[in-house]
């Protein structure tokens, strides 16, 4: 009877041991299955970020476009009229560069140049208005123009200027394809956009035009 009842004290002892091991890796394998979905999560976090971003990204490239073309519509209708010679700071135009050229892009060069005319956008993307409205993407969309000559007045032999007049030619006018003909100057105009997102994100665009 004392060697059975010995043989079960040892059994009890033994299964408590094995226990309290299960009991061990199971809290060891709870805490990496917590830990993996942990990962999980913020990877998830971190992919729908940068999705959210390319989306912000892509709108602000359109609204900066849509900068683009309001600022070239204007300066062909304003051409037309011959009222580019003179600065027009309600439109943002600046009929010279000054010494804003010598400026680096961004904040420092928009800032500069800003005093000169900056057209604020409307949330339709058509006619200055005194600040800058949200578009339906939430972008914020302001333009500047600058003719690229030394000076006010007509275009000299100072300014960025092509001669000739530009008219269309050849097979593939609809593809771009013009040519030049004529005495008449063109001056060159920098358009820079700025388009501030609904993140306070804030990106800049040039182009260079001539008429």
């Amino acid at each position: 009877m004392l060697a059975n009842h010995t043989f079960l004290l040892r059994r009890a002892s033994a299964a408590r041991r094995q226990g309290g091991v299960v009991m061990l890796v199971a809290l060891i394998v709870l805490v990496v299955m917590t830990l993996a979905g942990i990962a999980l999560m913020r990877s998830m976090d971190t992919s729908s970020m940068i999705a959210g971003n390319m989306a912000f990204k892509q709108a602000a490239t359109q609204s900066a476009d849509t900068g683009v073309e309001s600022a070239v519509a204007w300066l062909e209708q304003s051409n037309a009229a011959n009222g580019l010679q003179q600065n027009i700071v309600a439109a943002g135009y600046s009929a010279s560069t000054g010494s804003n050229a010598s400026y680096p892009l961004g904040n420092v060069f928009w800032d500069t140049a800003a005093p000169a005319g900056v057209c604020n956008l409307n949330k339709l993307g058509q006619g200055c208005t005194p600040t800058a409205e949200a578009n339906a993407n939430g972008n914020q969309v302001s333009y500047m123009i600058q003719r690229l000559c030394p000076a006010t007045g007509p275009i000299d032999s100072h300014c960025a200027a092509v001669a000739g007049t530009v008219v269309a030619g050849g097979q593939n006018e609809g593809a771009g394809e013009e040519t030049l003909s004529g005495t008449s100057s063109m001056a060159y105009y920098r358009i820079t956009v700025r388009v501030v997102g609904p993140r306070n994100s804030v990106s800049y665009v040039q182009s260079i035009v001539y008429l």
